[in-house]
């Protein structure tokens, strides 16, 4: 250790030496303490977080401005139709079903959000609104488990973006958005620092928890007065935090009462400030017996909303006879009743979920080691506040710092299980107005089991940069233009009018099971452009016709129409079927592929280069076998045990209703190939070498190829006879094992390779 300091000071020495010889001065700036400084390397606590970080989360957030297409956040469609019918009659819209097509339900949010933003739409006035406003009417939204169309919106040039008229318009003001968000993260950093002030770790710790967040992020760059409430609330926490750390003062008392008050008049979450800071000046009052102070803050308070916010609930009043409008939204809306536990337990995940990363309208997952990482991160976080709360019995200040963000929180939270259980919106997104109380909390609670800033911060800082493009642009991005199919494609050369399936790439016929997922790749070449839009869907069909799964969407799943296609452009469009995973079957699989004029068109006949018209394209896929639904024969059926070629068993037998053959089958070992079981009724008993007479025959293949069943694995084959008239009475029956391809039977250790059952009574002929 002592050689290293050495070594520093003879470095120091000789760079102080070379300077000399090329800076004559005596009052050289580089020498001294300065020159420490200087050579010393900076650790990051040193750096100016309270600019750095807000700078670095604006600059996140152009990511998600470009990577989320304009109506693609909860409600988003709603909230701008609110700001565009400002902008265009002057007045706030008016809760009623009349006016649904154009702003919602959002009609009877608080204004201030819209009247900001509508002042932007007013100045640049864009005209093509309608033609931008083109809805997809087979989103899959709400459901971010199945795989399907996202988009909320066709888009006609997601990337780059279009930055004319409408669309120019829209992303300014998600840049203004963008830039109240990042007051909030300032206010969230500042807040940090009046906590502890000594402790930069922990200010980066709180802020990460905030700016890194790629919901938060997504949210921020969306049209939402959700990220207005969040700036003001978090500016009111800043400013609460620093009366309970220096007391009363006058101007932080106005500026908390008018933040208290816009906050309100953004959204009725903002209201929930003002009785947590008048308690919160009430407990300073306690302490410090100021009651000057108390009643200044509790006057400014009561002013500020009377003056800011009294003429909405005024105006609510008139129209909808309550003060909030919040029943005039619950009828637009529709009420639900839900009890709390079942609240719990069927919607907290998507809540807790949804506040990490959960992107488009409730939609788009990310990975899920990112949830359970942040689980684990907020469980830490939470038993470490236990920590820290003993740590700091004593500690005053700090102790109503954790009192007053717990009681934010927690009466926001409640306010927030309230509304759910009368309405659907258990997301994430309603929890940011409450960000400094979450933030600050789980990081005194991380800092308290000392849990480096870096270690969370960085990992952060990493997911947040990478999530637009792992998870966002894939979900929006039009289907890529090839100039040729290439050579890993199967052809189809198949065609549903002007549309034409050049090929395609599809796994190997395989076991499918619940829950797999099943991924294909077609490759579309329009032969003409069409102003009539065409859906395609792609299913799952069992050999009895019933689907699986199916998906239904336009092409790009859902991001590019046909009226957009492009006369002989070759377009790569991927999907993934997937099975759900309470599936049930056993059964050969195919993929059917089709094509209909939407909305409601009869199927397009498919057309094959040979000019054949058929009624259906089909390609064969495996089999589907769900271990669950194997059959087996009940009770009453004869057991037997004859094994042929050494590979499948007959367990057992039935034979019903005077013509029906029912046989259990296991498989013992592997076997492939294209086998069929035959089983046949003779008019006499079969004597090898001698004539026979079949009276009525009834093949059966097994429900699934046997190359994809398992050793072990059950099935069933049913065989119904019809007997030619004359021939009702007792027949023996010949079952065995056959190979289709090549009309070879499988070994058996019989005569013919047939196993004879007992002499049965068969029915009168049927129909």
């Amino acid at each position: 250790m002592q050689r290293n300091h050495d070594f520093y000071a003879l470095f120091q020495q000789a760079i102080h030496k070379g300077l000399r010889r090329i800076t004559p001065f005596s009052d050289n700036p580089l020498k001294g303490n300065a020159f420490n400084q200087f050579l010393r390397l900076r650790t990051w606590e040193s750096l100016p977080l309270g600019r750095i970080l807000p700078m670095l989360f604006f600059a996140i957030g152009l990511l998600y401005l470009y990577a989320a297409p304009h109506f693609e956040a909860s409600d988003n469609d709603a909230h701008i139709g609110v700001v565009k019918w400002i902008a265009e009659t002057g007045e706030l819209p008016v809760q009623s079903a009349k006016h649904e097509k154009h702003y919602g339900h959002e009609a009877s949010q608080p204004p201030l959000y819209y009247l900001l933003m509508s002042l932007f739409w007013s100045a640049l006035q864009p005209s093509d609104f309608d033609d931008v406003f083109q809805r997809n009417p087979l989103v899959l939204a709400g459901d971010p488990e199945r795989l399907g169309s996202r988009n909320m919106m066709f888009y006609r040039q997601p990337y780059p973006p279009d930055l004319e008229g409408t669309s120019l318009t829209l992303y300014v003001i998600r840049l203004l958005t963008l830039g109240m968000a990042t007051v909030s993260v300032a206010a969230v950093y500042q807040s940090a620092r009046t906590v502890m002030p000594e402790q930069p770790g922990f200010a980066l710790l709180a802020t990460a928890l905030t700016a890194f967040n790629p919901m938060f992020l997504f949210i921020s760059t969306s049209v939402s007065n959700d990220v207005l409430v969040t700036t003001f609330a978090s500016l009111a926490c800043w400013q609460a935090l620093l009366m309970l750390r220096q007391g009363f003062q006058t101007r932080r008392s106005v500026a908390l009462a008018v933040f208290i008050a816009l906050a309100t008049l953004s959204k009725l979450s903002g209201l929930v400030l003002a009785p947590v800071v008048a308690l919160a000046g009430f407990w300073l009052l306690w302490r410090t017996g100021n009651r000057r102070g108390f009643l200044l803050l509790l006057v400014a308070i009561f002013a500020a909303l009377t003056l800011i916010t009294g003429w909405w609930f005024l105006r609510n009043i008139s129209l909808y006879g309550e003060l909030t409008g919040t029943g005039a939204m619950l009828d637009h809306f529709g009420r639900r009743t839900m009890s709390l536990p079942q609240l719990l337990l069927d919607e907290f995940e998507g809540l807790r979920i949804s506040y990490w990363g959960l992107f488009g309208a409730f939609s788009i997952l990310t990975h899920r080691l990112h949830y359970l990482l942040m689980d684990a991160l907020s469980l830490i976080g939470v038993i470490g506040l236990f920590v820290f709360l003993a740590h700091n019995r004593r500690h005053g200040f700090l102790l109503s710092v954790v009192g007053f963000l717990t009681l934010y929180l927690a009466i926001g939270g409640a306010m927030l299980i309230w509304w759910t259980l009368q309405v659907t919106a258990s997301t994430g997104r309603l929890l940011f107005p409450y960000v400094t109380s979450i933030s600050i909390l789980l990081a005194l609670g991380l800092r308290a089991l000392r849990i480096p800033a870096l270690l969370v911060a960085a990992p952060m800082f990493a997911f947040c940069v990478a999530a637009p493009f792992l998870y966002i642009i894939p979900q929006y991005d039009h289907p890529p233009r090839l100039e040729r199919l290439p050579e890993s494609a199967a052809d189809a050369s198949v065609r549903w009018g002007d549309i034409s399936l050049l090929g395609y790439e599809l796994p190997a016929p395989a076991r499918w099971t619940p829950g797999d997922e099943i991924p294909l790749t077609v490759y579309w070449q329009p032969l003409k452009a069409t102003d009539a839009p065409h859906a395609l869907f792609i299913s799952l069909i069992t050999a009895d016709g019933e689907a699986l799964a199916t998906i239904d969407s336009f092409p790009g799943w859902g991001a590019l129409p046909t009226t957009w296609w492009e006369s002989a452009a070759i377009y790569r469009d991927e999907y993934i079927l997937q099975i759900p995973p309470d599936a049930n079957g056993f059964s050969d699989v195919q993929l059917h592929i089709g094509w209909y004029p939407f909305p409601d068109g009869a199927d397009i006949l498919p057309l094959l280069a040979s000019g054949e018209r058929i009624a259906a394209y089909t390609i064969p896929i495996g089999a589907f076998v769900d271990v669950d639904s194997q059959e087996s024969l009940k009770a009453d059926a004869t057991n037997d045990g004859t094994v042929f070629g050494d590979a499948i068993r007959l367990n057992a037998w039935r034979f019903s209703d005077g013509h029906i053959l029912e046989l259990e089958w296991q498989l013992t070992r592997e076997i492939a190939g294209d086998l069929r079981v035959f089983a046949i009724a003779l008019a006499e008993r079969y004597q090898p070498d001698a004539p026979f007479e079949i009276v009525a025959q009834a093949d059966a293949s097994p429900p699934a190829g046997l190359d994809f069943l398992n050793v072990g694995e059950t099935f069933v084959t049913r065989h119904e006879f019809e007997l030619a008239a004359g021939f009702a009475g007792d027949h023996s029956i010949y079952v065995g094992w056959y190979n289709e391809g090549i009309g070879q039977r499988l070994s058996a250790p019989y005569p013919a390779n047939m196993l004879e059952l007992p002499a049965v009574r068969f029915s009168a002929p049927g129909p």
